[in-house]
């Protein structure tokens, strides 16, 4: 054992004069091991948001749209479809209608986006089915008639359950004189619960022939719905898209589409973690305060080891190592927090949300490691760091100055 690491323990586990010296050695390291803790489960619980909101997109949209400028429709005849296979990665190119309508039961009527796709095609490119709670996706019924499906906060707005008929409204031009509505009649076949009430509100599916007859397209169409291997590429063939077909096609990623979303969890974290890091900040100044206390009762002892030869590279790496003592039990205690912590709420749910807000009903929590190395190596650091000024006024301390009054 080195005389510096012998000494340096004993600066913080030792009996002191200023008996409360050791009892402030362990508040410092209770104290980095909160803010530690705070920054780790913090920047994990946005992290955790982003997930479970990617997860929600991922299945609940395709992962590029192409469609045209101005809501221009494509022609059937087209060989689009087959230059979109020709890009690597792509999984499945299906047509699909985007349009907005008006639906109505009784009293009681909503503006809503409808989206016309074969009932074939559909399990191809959206994950519908896995968010259907009630029905089932089915488009053309046995009698002839229309099936739609519906989003969950939309069949309350309206008042309707499983086989109740609403009717969807499709306009053409300006209201009045010049302008007229189709009207079309669909029973509800199933009704969806993707987690997400803003989108829940908006969106109805249903056949694309029927969409198509509704809105009078004959054989044309919004667009493709494009599928890939793997939907983090989603950004980049959507960028080679539009580099290839150019005007008036506009391939549009899942990220694209949603960037509200992503955004508002950008705007928010950074406030977020610099709030949260000056828990940290404060645990920092802990470990200077500690330091100083130390150097102010062993003045006699630190002019006593210079006497005996103790140089000043040494004086420093004694308080050196007292702040990596400090560093490193602080952070080691701030990771079996933070993950205790997690893991908690993750198995039990203690904290929920409200699902109308977050698209989500209780607080996710996604641990990495890149995390807990970062925070990890940073803490040890400035905990190092904020050994530097005690260190210096240790080592200007002579022999003399030490021991003139002992």
């Amino acid at each position: 054992m080195s005389i510096t690491y012998f000494i340096s323990k004993r600066h913080l586990i030792s009996h002191h004069k200023i008996g409360y010296i050791s009892f402030i050695s362990i508040i410092s390291i209770i104290g980095l091991s909160v803010g530690v803790a705070a920054l780790i489960l913090t920047i994990s619980i946005l992290n955790g948001f982003e997930r479970e909101i990617e997860t929600k997109l991922i299945g609940f949209d395709s992962h590029i749209r192409l469609r045209l400028f101005f809501n221009e429709t494509v022609d059937s005849t087209s060989h689009i479809e087959e230059r979109l296979y020709e890009y690597p990665g792509v999984r499945h190119v299906v047509p699909y209608i985007h349009i907005q309508a008006m639906i109505r039961h009784g009293k009681e009527a909503d503006g809503v986006v409808v989206e016309g796709i074969s009932e074939e095609d559909i399990g191809k490119t959206l994950q519908l089915s896995n968010i259907v709670t009630e029905g089932d996706i089915e488009f053309n019924l046995k009698d002839g008639s229309d099936g739609i499906v519906i989003g969950k906060k939309l069949a309350d707005y309206l008042n309707v359950d499983l086989s109740s008929n609403v009717y969807l409204f499709a306009f053409r031009g300006l209201p009045g004189a010049t302008g007229y509505s189709r009207v079309g009649k669909f029973k509800i076949t199933g009704i969806y619960d993707s987690g997400m009430s803003d989108y829940d509100d908006i969106f109805v599916y249903t056949s694309l022939s029927a969409a198509q007859d509704l809105f009078e397209l004959g054989d044309r169409f919004s667009g493709f719905q494009i599928m890939l291997d793997d939907a983090f590429q989603a950004d980049n063939i959507a960028v080679n898209i539009n580099e290839d077909l150019g005007y008036p096609y506009h391939a549009l990623s899942w990220t694209d589409l949603h960037s509200t979303l992503f955004e508002w969890l950008n705007v928010q974290r950074i406030p977020i973690l610099l709030i949260f890091g000056l828990i940290a900040v404060v645990a920092v100044f802990n470990i200077v305060s500690t330091l100083m206390m130390i150097v102010i009762e062993k003045t006699r002892d630190i002019g006593v080891l210079k006497t005996m030869g103790v140089n000043r590279a040494q004086t420093v790496s004694i308080f050196l190592l007292d702040g990596l003592i400090i560093g490193v039990a602080g952070t080691l205690l701030g990771f079996i927090i933070s993950t205790a912590l997690a893991w908690i709420q993750n198995r039990f749910g203690l904290i929920s949300i409200p699902r109308d807000v977050y698209f989500m009903n209780q607080l996710p929590i996604l641990l990495q490691w890149q995390n807990y190395l970062i925070i990890g190596i940073g803490a040890i650091l400035f905990s190092m760091t904020a050994t530097i000024y005690p260190a210096l006024k240790a080592v200007k301390l002579t022999a003399a100055e030490a021991t003139r009054y002992e």
